[in-house]
C-alpha cells in the first residue's frame, strides 16, 4: 500500500488463485483487490475478487466492489473462475465522481460503473487478504497458494507511478500470535506476489 499524498487513480491485474480448504466443517475465503483510501482513514473504494472454498473443496469466485461504510456488492453479471486473469481500475473523473472497472481477461467480460463517493484520496492499495465479516471479524482463511499482481499503477499528486515508484509499503499477514500467514515478495516496478505460509 502507498500513502502520503493525493491518490486519484489505481489499476492492477492478477490471476485468480485455485485455493484449497483449510477447514473440514466451514467455508474458507480469500480476496484480491485494489482500492483507494482506508489506510489512514475510514473511507475506501475498492474492487476485486472473493474466493469461497467449501469444506468439500469446491471453489466459488465472486467479483465485487465496495464503498465503505456500505457493504460489498457482488457483481452477478461477471462470471469468474479460478485461474482467470483479472484487471481492474478505479479513477476519479471529477470531484466526488469515480469510474470503476473490473474485467475478466479470460472470458472477455467486464463491469464498469460510475459512482459518487467522497474519498480522502489518502492511499492506494493492491491487496491479497483474509476478508472480514460485516461485523469486522475475520473470515476463516483458505490456502490461496500464491497470488501475483502485475501492471500496478497509481496516480499520485497528478503523476502516474508504478507500485515501486509510489514507495508502497509491504504488509505481511499474521495470525493472532503474530506468526506470518501470508508474505509479500519485493516489488519490481508494478509487480509483486503474496504467498500463503
Amino acid at each position: 500500500m502507498a500513502s502520503g499524498g493525493t491518490f486519484t487513480a489505481i489499476s492492477g491485474s492478477w490471476v485468480v488463485p485455485t485455493p484449497t480448504s483449510t477447514s473440514a466443517t466451514a467455508d474458507t475465503y480469500d480476496a484480491a483487490w485494489i482500492g483507494i483510501g482506508g489506510v489512514t482513514s475510514s473511507d475506501l473504494i475498492q474492487t476485486g475478487t472473493l474466493d469461497t472454498v467449501s469444506p468439500n473443496g469446491s471453489v466459488t469466485v465472486t467479483g465485487f466492489y465496495e464503498l465503505l461504510p456500505n457493504s460489498a456488492q457482488g457483481i452477478v453479471s461477471l462470471a469468474v473462475s479460478p485461474g482467470d486473469s483479472m484487471s481492474a481500475s478505479i479513477a476519479q473523473v471529477a470531484a466526488g465522481q469515480w469510474s470503476l472497472t473490473i474485467s475478466d481477461n479470460t472470458t472477455g467480460k467486464s463491469f464498469n460503473k460510475l459512482l459518487s463517493y467522497n474519498s480522502s484520496l489518502s492511499s492506494a492499495e493492491w491487496i491479497e487478504e483474509d476478508p472480514t465479516q460485516s461485523d469486522g471479524t475475520l473470515m476463516p482463511l483458505d490456502n490461496f497458494g500464491k497470488v501475483s499482481f502485475t501492471g500496478g499503477l497509481t496516480t499520485l499528486n497528478g503523476t502516474s507511478l508504478s507500485i515501486a515508484d509510489s514507495n508502497a509499503s509491504l504488509i505481511t499477514m499474521v495470525d493472532k500470535n503474530q506468526a506470518p500467514v501470508a508474505t509479500p515478495s519485493t516489488v519490481s516496478g508494478g509487480s509483486f506476489s503474496v504467498t500463503y505460509q
